[in-house]
């Protein structure tokens, strides 16, 4: 039989453990879990964000594992990317933003999906806004919360808040172990994060053999002073090719 969809599997890591499989994983880095991360399931890796959280901006990170769990196939070239499955509160700048500007009108696709008023990140910089019509942010504040007015070309994703990917290969693909962080605010080291929405520009994690699995971690950032949006929800595709 060929390389199915669940034979690729989605694991937590486990910060604390000794070795690879051990239950109760804590998304903090380190071995592979053996608790499989549930599709479809609220807070099945990120918790809920809170009012201190969204008041004061907040960036988490998570790390998990993808496995190749087929008795006999190696699943091959493999990459892995943010689907647009998910449910995913952003839009696009139909208005360029220059660089240092003081534009209170962000001009955009579609505002629907985004809270009445708060605040959205464009690449590396938080825009907060007062109100919004169908298609524009009103009342903007541009390099909030201490970053920079930076330039942005027309079509620039706008995100309510910012999911970004990275992938870590363990020490040993069947056996062995991420870095650990020490708690869900520290950035992991030497990951390169970037945003990644098609397979065509998905992240390669390369081939896996049977019982191989390798590392990804996610970073949340929330602007501060986001306001409350129920739903958000982000899938992590995994593609590749089988051997037969």
């Amino acid at each position: 039989m060929p390389i199915v969809s669940t034979d690729i599997k989605k694991y937590e890591s486990k910060s604390t453990a000794a070795a690879d499989g051990e239950a109760s994983g804590d998304g903090l880095g380190g071995y592979r879990s053996s608790d499989e991360i549930v599709t479809d399931t609220d807070e099945n890796l990120f918790d809920n964000v809170t009012a201190a959280e969204s008041e004061n901006g907040d960036t988490e990170y998570r790390a998990f594992f993808i496995k190749n769990t087929h008795a006999t196939l190696t699943f091959t070239n493999a990459k892995v990317y943010i689907s647009p499955t998910g449910t995913l509160p952003f839009t696009h700048l139909d208005t360029q933003l220059e660089s240092g500007g003081s534009e209170t009108t962000v001009t955009v696709d579609a505002a629907a999906d985004f809270p009445a008023s708060g605040a959205f990140f464009i690449e590396d910089e938080e825009i907060t806004y007062t109100g919004k019509t169908s298609t524009s942010f009103t009342g903007c504040t541009r390099g909030a919360n201490g970053t920079s007015k930076e330039l942005h070309a027309v079509d620039t994703k706008i995100e309510h808040n910012q999911i970004r990917m990275a992938v870590e290969e363990p020490s040993n693909k069947t056996t062995g172990h991420i870095q650990t962080i020490l708690n869900e605010g520290t950035a992991p080291e030497e990951v390169s994060f970037t945003s990644n929405y098609t397979f065509a520009t998905g992240i390669s994690i390369g081939s896996l053999a049977p019982g191989e699995f390798y590392g990804v971690w996610w970073r949340r950032k929330i602007p501060a002073g986001c306001k409350a949006k129920t739903g958000i929800s982000y899938t992590l595709a995994v593609k590749g090719e089988t051997e037969e």
